[in-house]
Parts: structure tokens; C-alpha cells; sequence
């Protein structure tokens, strides 16, 4: 059952039962005939259903139309920065203008979330274009370079991969990045030494280009 027919059967049995009451009462006491009393709480039901179906129609109206301005949010198209809610044709009551109140922060919130969002990967793929732009440049330059000797061309060799490397550990940070999106997070235990080791293999080597040591040591 509707939330409509719902408030229309209380307002009509709030209008119907004091008068089906005050029929019963006057027919207990003899105060009249049957028939005349039970036509009068037929009139009466019909008269109380049609003033609960206007009244909860009226009541709703203000909730109707908000179900209809965020029906209209979902199937407009464009940006989510331009997303705003319909103002209302009327006033609308304390309620309502209260749950409309909820719906714009959260609106806005998803606004600002895309915004980060769209910050996030602007500077993801700056950062990605940077290393490929390098690599791009050290290979062309590495083609018209016949005269270069051996370890010029392994020190450009070297730097080449380093820049691909750069870019292979963005993308698998956005790899990593999409699946934690995609999934419910979840407490796991984690061998921290373990992965200790696994981000010193990772990184030996270029820290070992820029003059670092790494190592794993266990404490307690």
C-alpha cells in the first residue's frame, strides 16, 4: 500500500469512526430506525474517503514534487558540477525543506569528490606523460646517434629504463588504485616484513642510481 492510500485511510477513519460511534449509540438506545442510520454512515464513509484522498493528496504534494526534481537529476545529462535541484513551486513545508537541505550537501559532497577525482588523475597522467615524454626524446635522440660510444649509450640506455620504470609504477598504482575502488575494503593480516622485502627489491635498484642504500632490519 501506498504511503498516499495509507494517509488517506487514517484521515478517513478519523472522520468515519466517531460517527459510526454516535450511529451505534443512538441505534442501541432505540432512538431512530436502522435503515436511515446505516444510509447516513454510507454516506459518511464515502464523504470521509473522498476528504482522506484530498487531504493526503494535498499533505504529499510537496514530497511528490521533490521525487520528481531528483527523477529529473538522474536522467539529466552534463557535468555533476551542474547539477542543481529544482527550486520548488511553492513554499514548501519545514520537513521537506529540511530533507531538500540534506539532498544539496549531499549533492555538493559528490560534487566535491568528483572534483578530487578529476584532480587525481589530471596530475596521475601529467606524471605519467613526463617519463614517457623522456623516454620518447632519449630514443629519437638515440637513433640519430651513431657516433655516441658504448657507455654514453648504455648511460642513456640506463635513464630510459628508469623512465619507463617510473611509468610502469604509475600505472600499477592506478591499477591498485581502481581495484580498491571496485571492491568493499577488508581486514586481512599482513607480514609486514614481507613486504618490507618486497618494496626493498622493487626499489634497489634505482635507489642504488641516486646513491641510496635500503635495507630490512626486524626490531623486537
Amino acid at each position: 500500500m501506498s504511503l498516499r492510500a495509507r494517509l488517506a485511510l487514517v484521515i478517513a477513519l478519523l472522520a468515519f469512526l466517531p460517527n459510526l460511534v454516535l450511529a451505534l449509540t443512538l441505534g442501541l438506545m432505540g432512538e431512530g430506525p436502522w435503515l436511515p442510520l446505516v444510509l447516513w454512515l454510507l454516506l459518511i464513509a464515502l464523504v470521509s474517503g473522498a476528504v482522506g484522498y484530498f487531504l493526503a493528496r494535498s499533505l504529499l504534494r510537496p514530497l511528490e514534487e521533490l521525487t520528481r526534481a531528483l527523477a529529473y537529476l538522474s536522467v539529466k545529462e552534463g557535468p555533476v558540477n551542474a547539477l542543481r535541484l529544482p527550486a520548488p513551486k511553492e513554499p514548501p513545508p519545514m520537513e521537506i525543506t529540511l530533507l531538500r537541505a540534506r539532498f544539496g550537501e549531499l549533492l555538493q559532497r559528490l560534487q566535491r569528490l568528483m572534483e578530487a577525482r578529476e584532480a587525481f588523475y589530471g596530475a596521475l597522467a601529467h606524471d605519467l606523460k613526463t617519463p614517457l615524454l623522456s623516454a620518447i626524446r632519449a630514443l629519437e635522440y638515440l637513433e640519430r646517434a651513431d657516433h655516441l660510444g658504448r657507455e654514453k649509450r648504455v648511460e642513456l640506455l640506463l635513464a630510459l629504463r628508469g623512465e619507463l620504470f617510473q611509468a610502469h609504477l604509475l600505472v600499477e598504482n592506478l591499477l591498485a588504485l581502481s581495484r580498491l575502488e571496485a571492491r568493499t575494503p577488508q581486514r586481512e593480516t599482513l607480514n609486514l616484513r614481507a613486504l618490507a622485502e618486497d618494496l626493498l627489491l622493487r626499489y634497489r635498484e634505482e635507489a642504488g642510481r641516486r646513491g641510496l642504500g635500503l635495507t630490512v632490519e626486524e626490531v623486537g
